[in-house]
Parts: C-alpha cells; sequence; structure tokens
C-alpha cells in the first residue's frame, strides 16, 4: 500500500486537506477538516486486519451521540430508525458502537466521502432531542395560528 497514493485519491475525491499520519502497522488516522457542530474533528482512522482495509471512527460517533442522548433511546424508535438506515444506504457496519466502513478495489476516496456523509448523518440524530423538537414545534404552531386564524379585532 502506498500512502502517498491513498493521500492523493483523499484529496481528489473529498477535500484537499486531508492527511495521514501513522500510527502503527497499517493504522492510519484521517486528519480532515470536517467537525461536529462542537466544533471537533471527526475522528476517522484507517486500518487493515486480515488484508482487508477499512475506515473507522472508533466508536467516536455513537460516545459523543450519549453525551446528549440516552444510549437507550438510540436503539429505538424513530432515532433507530435513522441510524438504521443512515448505516443501510451508505454501507456502513455498526460493529459494537464502532462504524466501520470496508475500501472496496482500491477505492479509498470514494470510501472516505461515503463514510463522512455517513457519520455526519448519523450525528444529526442530536436534532432530534426532545427540547429541540418542543421549541421548533411550537415555534412552527404558533407560525400556522397566525396564518390560519384571523387576528382578533
Amino acid at each position: 500500500m502506498n500512502t502517498q497514493n491513498i493521500v492523493k485519491d483523499f484529496q481528489e475525491k473529498v477535500c484537499s486537506k486531508i492527511s495521514l499520519f501513522s500510527e502503527g502497522i497499517n493504522r492510519y488516522k484521517v486528519f480532515t477538516p470536517f467537525l461536529f457542530d462542537d466544533g471537533d474533528h471527526i475522528t476517522i482512522v484507517l486500518k487493515c486486519e486480515k488484508s482487508n482495509w477499512f475506515l473507522s471512527d472508533e466508536g467516536n460517533t455513537f460516545m459523543r451521540l450519549t453525551y446528549d442522548i440516552d444510549e437507550r433511546d438510540l436503539f429505538r424508535g424513530n432515532r433507530q430508525k435513522i441510524i438504521t438506515n443512515v448505516l443501510s444506504t451508505y454501507q456502513v457496519e455498526n460493529k459494537d458502537g464502532e462504524f466501520i466502513l470496508p475500501v472496496e478495489d482500491n477505492h479509498y476516496g470514494d470510501a472516505l466521502y461515503t463514510f463522512i456523509q455517513a457519520l455526519m448523518k448519523i450525528s444529526d440524530v442530536t436534532y432530534l432531542s426532545r427540547e429541540l423538537v418542543r421549541s421548533t414545534f411550537y415555534e412552527d404552531f404558533k407560525a400556522l395560528m397566525s396564518q390560519t386564524v384571523p387576528p382578533k379585532d
């Protein structure tokens, strides 16, 4: 594996500001400019097990979700449906809370692009917090009422 070719593919397919940092044998930290809403960078690692390369978030995305949402709530209802749908759509696997995406046919850039999209969509589940949904509902309800009900004279 030539890391220069991988970085070039990452940069061509995703963003010119991507770099790799070796963290041991067949393990690389992928640095991207992409951030979660709190300003922290997305955690992505490129690693090889049994001659198969894949991208991993090493459980970071799931862990971050549990900062705002009870872990049990992630496995039921709409949150579970959204996460399951994203994983299916982007062909990402949930390996006990670690999200992984195999790199197929040396298409490293395509895999990284897909993986970043999936992680960002999964992190959007935090927007379903009860307080945020409640405040949005009230705003929408007030707007609807002011459009529908004539003003009182």
